[in-house]
């Protein structure tokens, strides 16, 4: 490694239709009669303004837009390489010029460290960013052009907004939301985040998921600041906010593109939106976008029409062996879950093999009644009306399989470390062995990888040859989208491994599927929403699925209201309250059929099934608007409402512990039936008791 390296010309254009340049207080503004940015002559961002309300959004002392991580080597890292080497922007000295509508700050040379943390060097990188003014949205792009032998530039937080302060009503008044899994709601993120350790005092994801989409949102109520990442590439992607010290925060999208020596990389655009109204807003906005080249799921209508699907108690086998009932036992499992209003079955752990074990390997168990009682069993649910959905892994692989030894170990998506990435997924039962020396390791299938799509393709000729109606590849709508070192795959990029990668293989198993039988369910586990255009159903899981303090599942549901979902049902909240909040997100049960045993959820979810299969068009196929076009005088019952041409509904859950009345008033509709918990009642004026719902129904 040389002794001196040089990174020059990092430079800013900031540019925009009908925006107006003057230089002020030393520095540079782009702005129109809605929104104001400035920076002043060192290039640190010192004012963002909403000048539709007047409020300015930076508290704090100005810093650079950005921020830059280098290493040291290429590939897997090897003894006297670095990672992570810091490109502090406080460290550097720029001069601003303006040229014709475009402002540019340049950096001569930007100072660096290095892996010895008391030293810094010149490096000879080179970085644009554009920031274009359109209404009230600054968009960002970045242009680095790598000619320093021996390092890459590793990952890039553009825009990195530093010192934001409340949006103009206080900080208890901003929420922040938060799109992991189906959403949170974060009040007060600056007290949230007011932690010394960065643990409790930063939120980061990665997209696609954890983060269900590339956007997040601080909103007062009455205006609100959108940070988005607008990436049709899906490479893999950091949202980061962070508290400082509780005085302020930051915002930043962060990439991670992995620039050679000798290379030049541009990345997709981040919005900035300084936006008056509710976070409905942000989310259209972003959604707007998404509809220019992600196109809408077309999942088949038994599908859409589906209250849920229950889980049998019977014909499963477990991790460490143990069996309950036999293959035969499913056509009696279909008729405990249509007591409950359901009437398809999704069977986990149906393979000798047990659930989550030596995957992918599927193969009937003898002991359990052997192939050919399968088949006869699946056949009899389908004769009876019923459907049934076999579970495989869509990403995990066993390394004690021979498929490991001989194909998979060269599928694994690969550390920086040279390894595989590993996740652990391990059962035990009333002994402490498996407990307390639980290891049960997985390595990761890289979706790029040659011979992987071809894996999950005979995955669905194996389970369509049980005469099954449906297949779920677990977890491959999610997990963290690694970032994969193995040279010898097919991404261009460590970072586009992932994203790109799924939705190829999403896309070519859809086309599969359906040539065969248009009515052949393709579900996966885990929402993110560049993979629901290519399934038909999705097995969720995470905040906003279930209900929790900062749990916001309209979040996801409102910005993608096309997609079909399930809610999860476990975790610390009873069964009423699970699905009780997913009847009014229109999020499909993910239901067992031992609820149907249970002497207060079996009845209770009877009811909500009977309301939804009675009211399908609305409450299962109407578009879920969230809070739009009514209004309920009592906060604390949740209301969400669903769509459907003339007809609104309103779906009411109780979710506190006492008995709650609530008025409903959609202006230009008129109340044309009420539906209640009890369905001895009628009319609008009755009392919710705790846990219960309500659907009102209104037309115009």
């Amino acid at each position: 490694m040389r002794a001196s390296l040089r990174l020059c010309s990092l430079t800013f254009f900031v540019c925009g239709a009908m925006a107006s340049w003057a230089m002020q207080r030393g520095g540079y503004e782009l702005a129109n009669n809605q929104v104001l940015m400035r920076l002043d002559a060192n290039g640190r961002l010192t004012e963002l303004t909403n000048r539709q309300t007047g409020h300015s959004y930076i508290a704090t002392l100005g810093k650079a837009p950005w921020r830059i991580f280098y290493r040291l080597g290429t590939g897997y890292y090897r003894p006297g390489d670095a990672v992570d080497i810091e490109v502090a922007p406080d460290d550097q000295h720029a001069s601003v010029r303006k040229e014709g509508s475009v402002l540019l700050i340049e950096y001569k040379s930007l100072i660096g460290q290095t892996a010895q943390r008391t030293e810094t060097k010149e490096l000879q990188v080179g970085l644009v960013l554009r920031v274009t003014l359109e209404g009230d949205q600054f968009t960002w792009t970045a242009t680095i052009d790598n000619r320093e032998p021996g390092i890459e530039v590793s990952e890039i937080w553009v825009p990195w907004l530093y010192g934001i302060g409340d949006l103009g009503l206080g900080p208890e008044a901003d929420v922040l939301y938060w799109p992991e899994a189906a959403g949170r709601r974060i009040v007060n993120p600056r007290k949230v985040l007011a932690g010394t350790d960065r643990a409790a005092s930063s939120l980061r994801m990665a997209y696609p998921w954890p983060a269900s989409m590339q956007w997040f949102s601080l909103n007062n109520g009455h205006e609100g600041l959108y940070v988005g990442g607008h990436d049709k590439t899906l490479m893999t992607t950091c949202l980061n906010v962070m508290g400082h010290e509780g005085t302020s925060l930051s915002a930043s999208i962060v990439k991670y593109p992995f620039v050679k020596a000798g290379e030049t990389w541009t990345s997709e655009p981040s919005v900035v939106r300084l936006y008056r109204g509710g976070w409905h807003d942000a989310a259209r906005f972003y959604r707007a976008w998404t509809r220019t080249w992600m196109p809408d799921p077309t999942p088949p209508e038994w599908i859409r029409r589906a209250p849920g699907w229950a889980h049998p108690a019977l014909g499963r086998k477990s991790q460490s062996g143990h069996i309950t009932g036999r293959y035969s036992d499913y056509p009696a499992m279909l008729r405990d879950a249509r007591a409950i209003g359901l009437n398809t079955l999704i069977v986990f752990g149906w393979v000798k093999q047990g659930f989550d074990n030596r995957y992918p390997e599927y193969e009937p168990d003898e002991v359990m009644g052997g192939a050919d009682e399968l088949r006869k069993a699946v056949t009899e649910v389908e004769r009876a009306g019923g459907r049934m959905i076999l579970y495989t892994q869509g990403q995990l692989i066993d390394p004690t399989t021979d498929f490991y030894q001989t194909t998979g170990r060269g599928i694994t998506a690969k550390t920086i470390w040279g390894y595989d990435y590993r996740e652990q997924y391990a059962f035990f039962g009333s002994g402490t062995f498996l407990e307390t020396m639980r290891n049960k390791h997985f390595g990761v299938a890289c979706p790029s990888a040659p011979g992987w799509l071809q894996q999950l393709q005979s995955q669905f000729e194996t389970v369509k040859g049980h005469n099954a109606q449906g297949i779920i590849f677990d977890q491959m709508g999610g997990r963290p989208p690694y970032i994969c070192f193995d040279a010898d795959h097919k991404h261009d990029r460590p970072s586009l491994a992932n994203g790109p990668g799924k939705v190829a293989n999403m896309r070519r198993l859809r086309e599969v599927m359906k040539s065969r039988d248009p009515q052949f369910a393709f579900v996966i586990e885990l929402v993110a929403d560049c993979y629901t255009p290519w399934v038909d159903i999705i097995h969720a899981w995470g905040p906003g699925f279930f209900p929790a303090p900062d749990s916001y599942g309209a979040l996801f549901r409102y910005t993608f209201p096309e997609a079909v979902i399930t809610n999860r049902t476990g975790g610390p909240y009873d069964r009423k309250a699970q699905y009780g909040h997913a009847f009014t997100l229109g999020l499909r049960f993910d239901a067992a059929t031992r609820d149907g045993q249970h002497p207060e959820v079996g009845p209770h979810l009877a009811r909500l099934t009977e309301l939804r299969n009675q009211h399908a068009d609305l409450l299962l196929e109407g578009k879920f608007v969230d809070s739009e076009g009514f209004v309920c005088d009592n906060s604390r019952v949740t209301a969400h409402g669903f769509v459907a041409g003339n007809r609104l509904a309103v779906a009411l859950w109780n979710p506190e512990e006492t008995p709650q009345k609530a008025v409903v008033v959609a202006p230009g509709y008129k109340l044309k039936s009420a539906l209640w918990q009890n369905p001895a009642w009628s009319g609008p004026d009755h009392t919710l008791m705790p846990g219960d719902v309500a659907v009102l129904i209104f037309s115009k």
